[in-house]
Parts: structure tokens; C-alpha cells; sequence
């Protein structure tokens, strides 16, 4: 029976390695426990003096960048892209030092053909719908032994014949964590609800419009917005504009970019947290978020956007608009019966959903996915 446990396991990532921490990054720290991984960043770092730089980010978990990555996969053949890949792949293979185990790819374009991995599994996890690299996707999944995603809006967009099976977001242990002797930031205004979202304020599925209406027209709130508004490395929008008049609304606060223990310590004084996505632009990018396991494993109530997936839960674990023009009525009046929303029993419930999704738990519900396959294919 297959286990990650004593293996060695590649991810490609075309997100880096920093503050933010996304799924990808999540999944690499939790099987780094039982298995040696390595994170291939697959932006090219083209300063770098060597081909393949590796450098150590945590006792078995190492970052890897190349100086380059293949060229023209948007004009070229595939057979010329998978051509440069598998020089490429060579080089990074060499470096590693070992023979792959598992080659787990979120990554949509660069790496074409997992099979030149030469891994006895391959992965593909897209997590998110990126329009331009429609292209590929079909042809990495059909490259890989699984297809895994987050939304079964993702998964039907994937045209294969590769099994394809949804497993959601997880959510890092390290929110559970009870914190002691944490005092409130001096942010937080006194005698005044306080409502927290979480994210990179640069992303282009943020509806700004409604956001910032919900924001005027619930002046007796406090909104704290936590996360990068700059450039950070999970990318950049140009929302300069929309930022600056959010940082000049009496009711903001923008704590910028915190770690993920200064997250954890100024959860416990948020009484609910919300989200404000363009589900009309981005129905399929805004089918499920990571960010809603972790507000809902601090038990407090959640007012969102709609998310296809949570589009069935009761509104005592989400309480979701079905379109942005009514989130700021919903909020102002969720906030009204807020002692009801935050009920003891009702946060359990939160929380509890949260813990069925912790990474490890993922991990298993991916072995038993693996295990399955090879069952059906033996």
C-alpha cells in the first residue's frame, strides 16, 4: 500500500518560496515530515550563477531555481518545448541527486510532460483557472497518473482522461493553536465590531466596487484588511487606486503583510471575517478559496461572496450573497446578530469543518485516492 512516507517527492511551483503561504507551500512543509521534498520554483532566476540553484529551507525541504525555463511554449511545438524541458529536467534531477519518488505539479505551462520526470507517481494539482494556460492543461493531465483540484469547476474545465478527483484547500494545523497572553493590537478600536479579511489586496478576483460600498455603507464597523498591498511573492495587480482609497476610509485599517504567527494572534480579536470576490467575472476562479477553512477554523461567522462549493452549507458555518450587490445589507445585518452567529455551538461547528481539512488529513485522502487507482489498475 502506497504512503508518503520515506519518499522524495518534487513539487513544481510557479509561485516562490516567501511569507505567503499558499497550498502548494503547505502541502511541501506537511509531507516534509515523513519525506524529503523539493520545491522548484519554475520562474526562471536568470542572476543566479549556476543552472540549478538548491538551498535549504527546513530540515528535509529544499528550494530549487533554474536560470532558465523553456522558451516559447505559447509559439513553439510541444515537441520543442518538451525538448528544452528535458534538458532542463536533466540538469534538476542532477542537482537533486536522487531518484524521484513523486512528481507533484501546480504549475500550468512550464513543465509540459511530467512523465520526463521519470517519478513512479505523477501529480497534477492545479488549485486554481488560469485562461492562459488553457492550452496545456489538458496535456499535462494527460501526462500525470491523477488530476486533483479544489473545485469541480477546475476539474471540468480539464479535458482528460486522466482519473480526476476533487479534494479541497487545506488548512495549516498551526491555526488550531490556542495563543495565551496576547494583547489586542492597538488597531482595534474599542467598543466596535470588528470584521477581518485576509489575502493579498492585489488580486485580480477582489471585487473592488462592492468592497468598498460594503465598507461606506457600514460605517459603524471596523474593517481590518490583512495582507500584502504591494508587491510580494505571490505577484501583483495594479489596484494602487482602490487601495489608497480603502487605507482612506475612517473605518480601515491596513495591517499590510504579517506572518503567519502575527495572523494567528490577531484572530481571536476579529468578531467575523468576509470576502468580496467577482464571482460574475471569475466563476470558475471563485469556486472555493483556501482562505474560508481559515477563518472558519477560528469558529467565528463568515460573510462571503458566493463560492459554488459552500453553495449548500447552512448559514450557520457561511453566510454567502448570491450576488455582491446584497453583501452590504447581508454584512450589516449578519453583524446585528452577531452574539447569535458567534454562538458557542455554532462556532464548534466551524471549527470542526476546519479540522476535517488539515493538510495531513488531506495527504491521507490523497494516498487513498492512489491506492484506489493502483487497485483499479493492477
Amino acid at each position: 500500500m502506497f504512503q508518503f512516507k520515506n519518499k522524495n517527492i518534487l513539487i513544481l511551483s510557479p509561485e516562490d518560496w516567501g511569507t505567503n503561504q499558499l497550498s502548494k507551500h503547505l502541502y511541501a512543509k506537511e509531507l516534509s515530515k515523513n519525506n524529503t521534498v523539493y520545491f522548484l520554483h519554475t520562474v526562471p532566476h536568470p542572476a543566479q550563477n549556476t543552472f540549478v540553484k538548491k538551498s535549504e529551507i527546513a530540515e528535509n525541504l529544499y528550494l530549487l531555481h533554474t536560470q532558465k525555463v523553456a522558451r516559447g511554449i505559447f509559439k513553439l511545438p510541444a515537441f520543442l518545448v518538451d525538448f528544452q524541458n528535458k534538458k532542463i529536467i536533466q540538469k534538476i534531477l542532477k542537482t537533486i541527486g536522487k531518484p524521484i519518488d513523486v512528481v507533484w505539479s501546480f504549475d500550468q505551462s512550464k513543465f509540459q510532460s511530467l512523465k520526463a520526470f521519470n517519478a513512479g507517481i505523477r501529480i497534477f494539482h492545479p488549485v486554481d483557472y488560469i485562461l492562459k494556460a488553457k492550452p496545456f492543461v489538458s496535456r499535462i493531465a494527460d501526462s500525470a497518473h491523477v488530476v486533483l483540484s479544489v473545485s469541480n469547476e477546475i476539474l471540468n474545465s480539464i479535458e482528460t482522461q486522466t482519473p480526476k478527483y476533487f479534494v479541497n484547500h487545506g488548512v495549516d494545523e498551526f491555526f488550531f493553536k490556542k495563543q495565551k497572553n496576547v494583547l489586542k493590537p492597538a488597531f482595534i478600536k474599542q467598543n466596535s465590531v470588528t470584521v477581518g479579511y485576509v489575502g493579498n489586496l492585489q488580486m485580480k478576483l477582489i471585487d473592488y466596487p462592492h468592497l468598498l460600498k460594503t465598507v461606506k455603507e457600514n460605517p459603524e464597523v471596523q474593517f481590518v484588511f490583512v495582507g500584502p498591498y504591494a508587491k510580494s511573492n505571490l505577484g501583483r495587480t495594479n489596484y494602487e487606486n482602490e487601495i489608497n482609497e480603502l487605507k482612506n476610509l475612517p473605518n480601515t485599517y491596513l495591517t499590510g503583510e504579517l506572518s503567519k504567527e502575527e495572523l494567528v494572534n490577531i484572530f481571536p480579536f476579529f468578531d467575523a471575517f468576509w470576502i468580496c470576490y467577482n464571482q460574475k467575472e471569475y466563476p470558475i476562479e471563485v469556486s472555493n478559496s483556501h482562505k474560508i477553512l481559515e477563518y472558519l477554523s477560528t469558529g467565528k461567522t463568515v460573510i462571503s461572496s458566493y463560492f459554488a462549493l459552500y453553495q449548500n452549507s447552512s448559514n450557520d458555518i457561511m453566510v454567502l450573497a448570491k450576488n455582491n450587490e446584497m453583501l452590504p445589507a447581508l454584512l450589516k445585518s449578519t453583524i446585528q446578530q452577531l452574539p447569535l452567529c458567534n454562538a458557542a455551538e455554532k462556532q464548534e461547528q466551524r471549527i470542526n469543518l476546519a479540522q476535517e481539512n488539515t493538510y495531513a488529513k488531506q495527504i491521507k485522502r490523497i494516498e487513498f485516492i492512489l491506492n484506489n487507482l493502483k487497485a483499479t489498475t493492477n
